[in-house]
Order: C-alpha cells, then sequence, then structure tokens
C-alpha cells in the first residue's frame, strides 16, 4: 500500500483522481461553459475523514465571484467552486505513545499554496481572482491532545489542511479545461489508537 493510499485509509476516506483536465474540444467547450468546474479531490490531497481533527489558522474565506473577467494576457476564470476544505498528503509532522496517556502535538510550519500545473494558467490572474497567492507560503499552527487507553498504542500525524478552489481556465475565450488552486489554513491531524 502506498503512502497516500495508507493517509486516505487512516482518514476514512478515498482519494479519487481530478477530472475535467486537459484541453477541450471545440464542441466540449460550448457545453463547459456552463457546467461548473470539478469537485474531485485531486492526487495528493485528501477530504478529512473520521479520524481526523481539522484545526483552521485562517478564517474562511467567502467563495469569489464566479464571473471571470479577463484581467492578464487574455486568461479569465470561470465556474469558481469554493473553498472546500481537503488535507495534504505531505507530513509536518508526527508522534506516538503507549496508553494509559494523552499524546500532545503543536503544530508551527510554513505550507506553499498549490496551483495545478494541468492547465496552463497565469499564476497573477488566479491571485488576483481568488484572492490569496497562489505561489506564497503561509505558517499554520495549532495544537491537539488525544487520549490513549491503557493497553493502546496511539498515533497523530499532522498535515496541512487546505481550502481549494476548482475553475475553468478560458484563454482568449476558448476553455482550455479544469484547474485547482490550494491555500494553506490550518492543520489537519489523523489521530487512531490500535
Amino acid at each position: 500500500m502506498n503512502r497516500i493510499s495508507k493517509i486516505a485509509l487512516l482518514a476514512g476516506v478515498a482519494i479519487l483522481p481530478m477530472t475535467g483536465a486537459g484541453t477541450a474540444s471545440a464542441a466540449q467547450a460550448s457545453t463547459q461553459e456552463t457546467a461548473t468546474a470539478s469537485t474531485s479531490v485531486p492526487d495528493g490531497f485528501f477530504k478529512p475523514g473520521t479520524n481526523t481533527v481539522v484545526k483552521r489558522t485562517a478564517p474562511a474565506a467567502p467563495a469569489p465571484a464566479s464571473s471571470g473577467a479577463s484581467t492578464r494576457a487574455s486568461y479569465s476564470l470561470k465556474n469558481i467552486n469554493g473553498p472546500n476544505e481537503v488535507c495534504g498528503t505531505t507530513k509536518l509532522q508526527k508522534t506516538s505513545g503507549a496508553g494509559k496517556t494523552t499524546l500532545v502535538m503543536t503544530v508551527s510550519k510554513s505550507v506553499s499554496a498549490e496551483l495545478s500545473s494541468e492547465v496552463a494558467v497565469d499564476a497573477e490572474v488566479v491571485s488576483g481572482k481568488l484572492g490569496f497567492k497562489v505561489t506564497g507560503t503561509t505558517t499554520v499552527e495549532d495544537q491537539t491532545r488525544y487520549e490513549v487507553p491503557r493497553g493502546k498504542f496511539g498515533y497523530i500525524e499532522a498535515y496541512p489542511l487546505y481550502d481549494m478552489y476548482t475553475f475553468n481556465v478560458y484563454y482568449g475565450g476558448q476553455n482550455k479545461g479544469s484547474s485547482w488552486a490550494m491555500r494553506p489554513v490550518g492543520v489537519c491531524f489523523n489521530q487512531w489508537t490500535e
């Protein structure tokens, strides 16, 4: 089992591939103009599950307007969906211990925003439309406590929490496909016992 599959199993979720990426044909473009961008979770991320405690460092941002006026080099974004909470699969920190005990983890790490490279788009256009720098970093920090019963072994693993935005990328008025951007907003703590 690979690392991403194990993380998803612990979080109690399935990882879904990002769909709808790529170049749209002329026939697809007319139907995709009114369709919303995909809300699947891209590879390298997972939706928080039952074993995941989500703690936000940043407040939830309002959803950007769905209209997409060209702002630079004929790029525009349409059908913006989000923010939706997802966790990254890059482990920030981990701890474990035999019960009876209380595991305590404090995380303070610098995490980079993420922008899909599946569809070419100007990062400044995405940053301007979504309201955060898609090439910047943010410090995420929080703490969790996890009670481990006697006779059990407990684990905590911390992963970055993101607000995920999906959208369709247009260049020169033509739909080039769907893309996504991630804003770091906190910490996902996967906690479990064996």
